[in-house]
């Protein structure tokens, strides 16, 4: 079996899994997409250039919440940065016999992190956006934030919170550069290093905290 109908298998095999429950497949982009009133929902499946037929076969996923308005991402994560599989970087797809440990560990890894944030945004969009100011999107991970996603679906002093545990998370010389940014910058002042300058270029949430000029207490 070459390595493209490996990965095509696998990818189908995985959407049958979540179809019925709203889910729709896209089979030319390679992902699964939920949507709803406040937010896509995402499923992405990944595998490489350099396949081999019936020897190296990679399959990885990743995991989004899109802002439906603009199709950026408020938060992502892939099975990389989760150490899934156990101690690898992917699943080798390239012979039959594999799949199903791939597709089960895969979607065990989407049943138990990411299904549970779906149904909680549906159902408790105000509690979800409580935990996230709290402890990011996925705290294992440290704090995972978009102040955006906070800014839109919480309040305002919600995204002075999760600003100040934002700017509290950061490496020390990271905070360095923030602050000097953040305080000539908040009231309409020039970026005084690359740092701001570079943050300001594309969705950050530098660039959301001064745009809406979110106050943080140092």
């Amino acid at each position: 079996m070459n390595s493209k109908e490996a990965f095509d298998s696998v990818c189908h095999k995985i959407a049958d899994k979540y179809i019925d429950k709203a889910w729709k497949y896209s089979e030319s982009k390679h992902w699964l997409t939920k949507k709803t009133k406040n937010f896509i929902y995402r499923i992405f499946f990944y595998t490489s250039w350099s396949n081999i037929s019936d020897i190296s076969v990679t399959f990885y996923g990743e995991f989004a919440i899109v802002n439906p308005k603009t199709k950026m991402k408020y938060f992502c994560i892939n099975t990389h940065q989760c150490n899934v599989p156990e101690g690898e970087l992917h699943w080798n797809i390239a012979k039959e016999e594999w799949w199903d440990v791939a597709i089960e560990q895969f979607t065990d890894w989407l049943d138990i992190n990411f299904m549970p944030i779906v149904e909680e945004c549906e159902n408790n969009l105000d509690n979800y956006v409580y935990k996230v100011v709290e402890q990011g999107f996925f705290p294992s991970k440290g704090y995972v934030i978009d102040i955006d996603f906070v800014l839109n679906y919480g309040s305002i002093e919600q995204a002075q919170e999760a600003a100040k545990r934002f700017y509290d998370n950061l490496d020390d010389d990271v905070k360095a550069k923030f602050k000097e940014n953040y305080e000539s910058m908040i009231n309409g002042g020039e970026a005084v290093s690359l740092y701001g300058k570079n943050h300001m270029m594309n969705h950050t949430n530098f660039r959301t905290i001064i745009e809406n000029k979110i106050h943080i207490d140092f």
